[in-house]
């Protein structure tokens, strides 16, 4: 066989079996003594797409007479992508260094990926500044991903400003670094000292601030993005809208809606998805989120559950239980957990109760899923609302793990919507002890002592409340006007506007009074 067949064949090699044969046949016509046939043997048992055998791989290795740097950089990062194995990528890179062979701009980056902890994240650290790699933009930004993964961002921001050359790679690593650690001021001070953005960078802050619930910060700096005409990615505008179905943005979530149509950038899965759950979180579920769902080209379990879910949160219980049944009857998707969290609350908020009770029969006896808590609070809650309470409570005592507030919250609120009081203050008294210090609990007792005209023991919750230091949570509200997100909580009086606000509240409470 010649040497083009070989190679050939490695190249079309689908599995270890067929790769073992190549290097038998290699063995015998002498071509495993040529490097390049090696190396890309080599290659094939480290890297592979078919499965990877690191044992055979440094058989290979072992018996190549003089390993070039090619060789040993595989072997690091074949053991560095093998989560059991990935030290033995510093085991390979001290064994090179002994016989004297130096790294190159490609061997970092990969042994820092089988660095377990501090100790040999900074051993590797100072092994880049000796060979000069805090000149490699590429081993730099890895070696800032890495401290930023063991939380120590200091030291990340560190290596970034002992670097003469860093890129925008770099700067946006150290971006993202911070703000996985939540620490979005100085992820901002970062940002906004960086010497050049690119949408990447854009991207990083914008999703740093979606991750951490700060979705005003991230519509504002979307704005500012906008108006340096620039044109944003898919992922800038998937969390762009994450951001705007939190606080119900409809304009801005609009605007990417019409920017991707604009462009014909079309609905992929994961964009598709985020408009979906943006429409359907703003109350737009079946007039906009259900035709981009169905524009959609390619649908996954995640598109589906988001398209059921959109439509019970909004009333829409029949069309989510027909969608249901299409995806049943789908030959690709087939519903997970989230999808049936979604098909139960559509149940409850129709007031299906025989159809939910089926359904989640069916989670496990047709697809089995077991139901966690979120399943067992709808179904508690279902069960609650139509009054069922021997059900609702023979569900509780059936659950396989100890249900949390949310489950005894939903039975009481049940009991406060069907006036029995009784079982009411049972379950009450329980949820104070499970959760002394959620408000929430200790209002909703008091609500209901207040309904059955105990108002003594409305006030002693009040009192517990104090005695046990519970703050109560305050309520506040979103409103958007011309482009731009109000919150507004109680008692709050920063708004810079506050004055204005207040005096057409007169004015209009003065109409009203007339």
């Amino acid at each position: 066989m010649a040497s083009t067949q070989c190679l050939t064949l490695l190249e079309r090699c689908s599995s270890m079996k067929e790769l073992k044969a190549i290097h038998a046949h290699l063995v015998t016509t002498g071509f495993s003594r040529f490097a390049y046939f090696t190396s890309r043997l080599l290659a094939s048992c480290a890297l592979s797409d078919f499965g990877v055998d690191m044992s055979y791989a440094q058989c290979v290795f072992d018996a190549i007479q003089f390993p070039s740097i090619f060789n040993w950089n595989t072997m690091i990062k074949g053991y560095s992508q093998t989560p059991i194995e990935s030290q033995m990528g510093l085991v390979i890179y001290v064994k090179m260094r002994r016989i004297g062979v130096d790294p190159n701009m490609h061997t970092f980056p990969m042994l820092l990926k089988a660095c377990d902890g501090l100790s040999s994240l900074s051993q590797v650290h100072s092994q880049i500044v000796k060979f000069a790699m805090n000149l490699d933009v590429y081993a730099i930004s890895s070696l800032i991903k890495a401290y930023s993964k063991y939380g120590v961002v200091s030291l990340a921001h560190q290596a970034l400003e002992e670097t003469p050359n860093s890129n925008v790679v770099c700067w946006t690593s150290l971006v993202s670094g911070y703000c996985a650690h939540g620490r979005l001021e100085e992820a901002r001070q970062v940002f906004d000292q960086m010497p050049e953005r690119n949408d990447a960078s854009w991207s990083a802050m914008i999703s740093g601030y979606v991750q951490n619930d700060h979705f005003n910060d991230a519509i504002e700096l979307f704005r500012v993005f906008k108006d340096c005409c620039l044109k944003p990615n898919r992922s800038l505008m998937v969390s762009v809208l994450n951001a705007c179905g939190a606080l119900g943005a409809f304009e801005e979530g609009r605007w990417i809606h019409s920017y991707v149509d604009a462009n014909e950038l079309g609905y992929g899965l994961e964009l598709g998805t985020a408009l979906v759950d943006f429409y359907s979180k703003c109350g737009h579920a079946s007039n906009l989120a259900l035709p981009v769902f169905e524009k959609m080209r390619c649908k996954d379990v995640m598109s589906w559950s988001a398209m059921i879910m959109g439509l019970a949160i909004n009333g829409y219980a029949d069309l989510a239980l027909k969608l249901f049944g299409q995806m049943e009857n789908s030959a690709a998707d087939k519903p997970n957990a989230v999808t049936f969290i979604g098909v139960l609350a559509a149940c409850n908020h129709g007031g299906l109760v025989d159809e939910g009770e089926v359904l989640f029969e069916s989670m496990h006896k047709d697809y089995g899923i077991h139901p966690v808590l979120e399943h067992y609070g709808c179904m508690v809650d279902l069960l609650g609302r139509a009054g069922r309470f021997e059900k609702a409570e023979e569900l509780i005592k059936s659950m396989p793990m100890e249900a949390d507030g949310i489950v005894w919250g939903a039975l009481l609120n049940g009991c406060m919507m069907h006036g029995n009081f009784e079982l009411g203050e049972k379950v009450g008294k329980h949820l104070i002890e499970l959760e002394p210090q959620h408000s929430g609990r200790y209002a909703l007792v008091a609500n209901m002592y207040g309904a059955m005209g105990r108002w003594e023991d409305a006030l002693e919750m009040r009192r517990l409340m104090r005695e046990r230091g519970v703050a109560p949570v305050l309520g506040w509200s979103f409103i958007e006007v011309d482009g731009s997100v109000h919150r507004f909580v109680v008692d709050d009086k920063s708004h810079f506007q506050l004055n204005e606000i207040h005096n057409l509240l007169h004015l209009l409470n003065k109409d009203l009074n007339f």
